[in-house]
């Protein structure tokens, strides 16, 4: 297991860490809030495996918020440190993890997650342990769903995200299939939550929204798959007009790969990518192939703001590339802890709960509020993936930023039983 310490005085830097002790305390209220001078917040994201991608992402996110804080005098006058550790994309894995930054480290609130899967195991650990939580990645709408209103809801009073979610995705999603030439829609997806709540909330949307649209072939691979012939195929043999895939990680450039063998986007009109990282790695333009959908959870060009354009240029001159929408969803986390704090006046968890619950906020990726689930209002945004020569990068181009407004996606939603989580 892995874990990076960001200070913004050790950048970078990799440590070792010795196999952490068992289960989770039963006692809530250990947790930092004083435990020592400054400020530390526990980072969970994926560093090692077939998503590594996404915690390096991340991690320059949380780094270069870090080094911005403490060069302008920190919070409070007290510099911020964000301990970073690898999830490995396993829900043991992570709860060991988070178990030590609460029970070792003493940290002031927690950050990251990138699988669906994962935040949904970790949620009661979170609420046991009355610490704030504050997700930058992982979308399942359950996390932000309270207990109770589904069967597979675990959101609680602990739980924040900052960024969008499947039903941000989807509901934008079917307003772009609404838009285009297909009736017959199929799916490829990883087969777990991301996977299942990706094709359920296209097919909820779809018909909320009045969409023209049936639903045929569905494959659902392992996560980490190595062949994907025999689930290529089968879409293939079902002849849709159009295929929604929330693959992702090293798995979506497999399945790339292997689909243009196939003649898949001979044979396919339209294949809508709701995985924004795709449009950004690697340099050469691939993944994902130019004139198809994508969604991204932020467009370093979209909005048009003050903070959007300082944002990307920093980013760009630190590290000579686009920002990714996991590492400014890091980025912001840290300010939003930022802001939480001074408000407060302090690090008490409880304290930290009340400022984030309906706080009004404004970042890179536009202005926003905290609903009553916990979930920030962001914008869905879909656009046609075109090759930059000027940015040596896949961007979105042009790209549509739908406002998906909680009251809306929840009128969308209302003949289903899928809960918004906004």
């Amino acid at each position: 297991m892995q874990q990076r310490s960001l200070t913004g005085y050790d950048r970078r830097t990799f440590l070792k860490t010795a196999t952490v002790g068992a289960g989770l305390a039963s006692v809530a209220g250990c947790l930092g809030g004083g435990g020592g001078s400054g400020v530390t917040l526990g980072a969970l994201n994926i560093l090692s495996g077939f998503a590594s991608l996404y915690g390096e992402e991340a991690e320059r996110g949380y780094d270069l918020a870090v080094e911005e804080i403490n060069d302008d005098g920190g919070i409070d006058g007290d510099d911020v440190e964000v301990i970073l550790r690898d999830t490995e994309a396993d829900s043991n894995t992570a709860n060991q993890q988070m178990t030590s930054l609460i029970e070792e480290d003493n940290v002031d609130g927690l950050v990251g997650l990138d699988s669906s899967g994962v935040a949904k195991n970790l949620a009661t650990p979170v609420s046991q342990y009355q610490i704030p939580m504050m997700i930058t990645h992982a979308a399942t709408p359950f996390v932000t769903s309270p207990e109770g209103e589904h069967e597979e809801s675990v959101g609680n009073d602990y739980l924040f995200r900052c960024s969008n979610t499947v039903a941000h995705d989807m509901y934008g999603a079917a307003q772009v299939a609404s838009e285009l030439d297909a009736t017959e829609w199929a799916t490829i997806g990883p087969d777990y939550a991301f996977g299942y709540e990706t094709w359920d909330y296209f097919q909820a949307f779809a018909e909320g929204l009045g969409v023209d649209a049936e639903f045929t072939a569905e494959e659902f691979p392992e996560l980490a798959t190595n062949d994907y012939s025999a689930f290529i195929s089968s879409i293939l043999d079902a002849d849709p007009d159009a295929v929604i895939t929330p693959l992702w990680g090293s798995d979506l450039t497999t399945f790339i790969g292997q689909a243009e063998d196939a003649g898949w986007f001979d044979q396919i009109d339209h294949t809508l990518f709701s995985v924004g990282m795709g449009t950004d790695l690697p340099s050469d333009g691939s993944p994902l192939p130019e004139g198809e959908w994508a969604s991204t959870r932020y467009d370093p060009f979209v909005p048009d703001t003050e903070e959007n354009t300082t944002f990307r240029e920093t980013y760009v001159e630190e590290y000579d590339t686009l920002p990714t929408y996991n590492a400014e969803g890091a980025y912001r986390a840290v300010y939003l802890y930022k802001r939480a704090i001074e408000e407060a006046g302090g690090t008490s968890a409880d304290d930290l709960v009340e400022q984030f619950s309906g706080m009004q906020h404004t970042g890179a990726v536009g202005e926003y509020e905290f609903t009553e689930n916990n979930q920030a209002s962001v914008a869905s945004i879909w656009g046609e993936v075109s090759y930059s020569d000027e940015w040596e990068s896949n961007i979105l181009e042009p790209v549509d930023r739908m406002e998906a407004a909680p009251e809306d996606v929840r009128s969308a939603l209302e003949n289903s039983d899928l809960p918004a989580g906004m």
